[in-house]
């Protein structure tokens, strides 16, 4: 796993589990280096000291973290990547901290289940330890200016409180566990269990007029695209075919 640029300032990784992406998204100099936001960082542990490896080799000084959701494998973090603060939406960052026995045991079950190493227990005490922005906040808090502009997004498809990350300047949307090549809508909470595609749908609404103005969009699992557009088009036929009571012609459901 190495991060590879997508657009300006903008570089991402993917896990072999999954196809989990990490963001980068770097900005302008900071006390020892460039300023860097990470996004999602996963997954092995092996992959997050990697990731740790390639951030200070590229003099990049991680500043600020962000999770898009309240899934384990988008809440964990590594020693190695430093202390900046970390941030969530309200709504995740509160999830996060009601559930955490239940997204350690994910995290735990998913490392037999792949039969991946099980993370240490510097990373499992860091897993989901974010701050909640304001009500309605926008934006990432960055006193010193020291990151891109960045939009939060805030929706309840896929997850309550979920957010994308809008970066109007290179025109990148960074989707969360949203509108992926690798995996189907899922309207559903992996804690709770509770499902809701008119909220999932609602969701996409929600992101659409992102999706029309990006050049480059990056989800949560899968490749990062130049065709957003497509993306959100799939994901409304699924939607559609499951509203309809049809199995969804989709070649994502057979993984």
């Amino acid at each position: 796993m190495s991060l590879e640029t997508v657009a300006d300032g903008v570089l991402v990784a993917t896990s072999r589990r999954l196809a989990t992406t990490t963001t980068l998204v770097v900005g302008g100099a900071g006390p020892t280096g460039r300023a860097g936001l990470l996004v999602d960082p996963g997954w092995e542990p092996h992959e997050l000291v990697a990731l740790a490896d390639d951030v200070r080799d590229l003099g990049v000084e991680v500043v600020a973290g962000f999770a898009t959701h309240a899934h384990h494998d988008h809440l964990l973090w590594h020693p190695l990547l430093g202390d900046g603060l970390r941030w969530a939406t309200a709504t995740t960052a509160a999830t996060a901290v009601r559930d955490r026995e239940g997204l350690l045991g994910e995290a735990r079950l998913d490392a037999a289940r792949y039969g991946g190493a099980e993370h240490p227990p510097e990373v499992l005490a860091l897993l989901g330890r974010v701050r909640p922005l304001g009500p309605g906040s926008v934006r990432i808090p960055d006193d010193q200016g020291l990151l891109p502009e960045v939009e939060v997004v805030e929706h309840d498809a896929h997850a309550p409180g979920h957010a994308a990350l809008w970066l109007p300047g290179p025109r990148v949307l960074l989707a969360g566990d949203l509108l992926s090549d690798a995996e189907p809508p899922l309207p559903f909470d992996e804690i709770t269990g509770t499902g809701d595609v008119a909220g999932y749908r609602a969701g996409l609404e929600r992101l659409a007029p992102f999706v029309a103005r990006a050049e480059v969009l990056v989800p949560g699992h899968g490749a990062p695209t130049r065709r957003p557009a497509d993306r959100l088009a799939a994901d409304l036929r699924y939607l559609d075919a499951v509203a309809a009571g049809r199995v969804p012609d989709d070649p994502r459901v057979s993984p």
